[in-house]
């Protein structure tokens, strides 16, 4: 895979180019430990705090979700002070946000802490992301971006690995206290890390920042906004159902155990995101939308299998269902940077990704736990979510344009 500048003069130096992914795969790391975490407490937390399961569901994990929505306030700043500095400011807040969710004395405490963790935490994905695209070439930034999102699908194994040693003898408080380790890396982002070239280039030539958080409706890229977002936005409800639920949905359905759901989530993961990898591979050599419809269709049946098999289906199910939804992540976000200029990429993606997509995050919570009842169980509740990435699938068919190959300096 060749890995350098995007393009232009200002090509960056092999060397940078994978000094600065390793460090951004390190940031997106951070996304997938925090995930992995909530699904591991979601079961202790009642006894912890002495509120109900359902009180945890539908209130704590949805209060915690808005704060990925207001991370798009965030995102968006990339557009007018640059992409390094938001990148910093995130990484340093998630952190830190992280270390006072360990010291929480209440269930509000927790709630608040971790609101402002994810706030942080999602500005510093769509961040990570828009970088990549603007300094990697044009044949190969689907895959680099799907690399980012191996790096998160890493450090949600790492959860699950680590937490068969930190749970016992730290319990849930040490999960977010390892969550803070990562703040070591702001001297080396700042250090090490450059502004993109393409932002450089556009604050040298006197380009001014986007207006308002409205510009974007006055451009010619808006008629994007709208479908991105959606795409997200069902995709998301996915890749929530599955990441918050199917540990709980193991032990309270099919009756498993903390040292049996612990390592089934961990080889999920390992071998769930070579989907990133494969779809990466795959947009670069068939084109972004016959690869999002495959793994978005494959997607849905596959989250339907994992929340209804049981006995010796029950790890092989929760693979395949990661294998094709992690490569969810990786196809949208590729969509959502290729289908907007320099000028605007960091306000798409807090528009499309954090604005209308993460609301997923807090509408899949409540749906499952208003409806699990009623349903039958978390397992047919979380089924009713393949409606999301089916529905994304034929959007992306009949919608969107193929991206392959563009010139980001040629977008309007």
């Amino acid at each position: 895979m060749e890995i350098g500048p995007a393009s232009g003069s200002d090509a960056r130096p092999r060397g940078y180019v994978i000094i600065m992914m390793l460090l951004l795969c390190i940031a997106t790391f951070c996304e997938g430990y925090d995930f992995f975490i909530i699904s591991l407490v979601i079961d202790i937390l009642p006894g912890e705090f002495g509120v109900s399961m359902n009180y945890v569901i539908k209130v704590v994990l949805t209060l915690i979700n808005v704060g990925a929505i207001l991370g798009f306030f965030v995102i968006r700043l990339g557009d007018r002070f640059g992409r390094k500095p938001i990148l910093l400011i995130s990484l340093c807040g998630f952190t830190t946000f992280s270390v006072i969710t360990a010291m929480s004395p209440s269930i509000w405490v927790f709630m608040a802490a971790q609101f402002i963790a994810k706030m942080f935490l999602v500005s510093q994905f769509g961040t990570a992301i828009v970088m990549t695209i603007e300094e990697c070439p044009a044949k190969s930034r689907a895959t680099c971006v799907a690399l980012l999102q191996v790096a998160g699908g890493l450090g949600g194994a790492f959860a699950m690995i680590i937490s068969k040693n930190i749970l016992p003898v730290w319990g849930w408080r040490g999960m977010y206290w390892a969550g803070g380790a990562p703040l070591i890396l702001a001297p080396a982002l700042v250090l090490l890390i450059k502004e993109t070239a393409h932002f450089s280039a556009l604050k040298a030539a006197g380009a001014a920042a986007p207006p308002s958080l409205w510009h974007i409706w006055k451009t010619p890229s808006r008629k994007y906004v709208p479908a991105v977002g959606a795409i997200w936005f069902l995709g998301y409800l996915a890749y929530a159902g599955v990441i918050y639920f199917w540990v709980a949905f193991a032990k309270t359905e099919r009756g498993w155990t903390v040292d049996q759901v612990g390592p089934a989530m961990a080889v999920a993961a390992v071998v769930g995101m070579t989907g990133y990898i494969v779809s990466g591979v795959m947009m670069d050599k068939i084109g972004r939308k016959l690869t999002g419809v495959i793994f978005f269709t494959a997607g849905a049946a596959s989250l339907v299998w994992a929340f209804n098999a049981a006995g010796a289906m029950m790890l092989p199910s929760v693979v395949v269902s990661m294998f094709f939804i992690f490569a969810i992540l990786p196809i949208t976000s590729t969509f959502n940077a290729e289908l907007f200029p320099t000028e605007l990429r960091s306000n798409a993606a807090a528009w499309c990704n954090s604005l209308m997509g993460r609301p997923a995050q807090v509408a899949a919570p409540f749906i499952v736990g208003s409806i699990a009842g009623v349903a039958g169980g978390l397992g047919t509740a979380v089924s009713f979510l393949a409606i999301g990435p089916l529905a994304a699938a034929l959007m992306i068919a009949f919608l969107l344009p193929e991206t392959k190959g563009v010139d980001l300096d040629k977008l309007l």
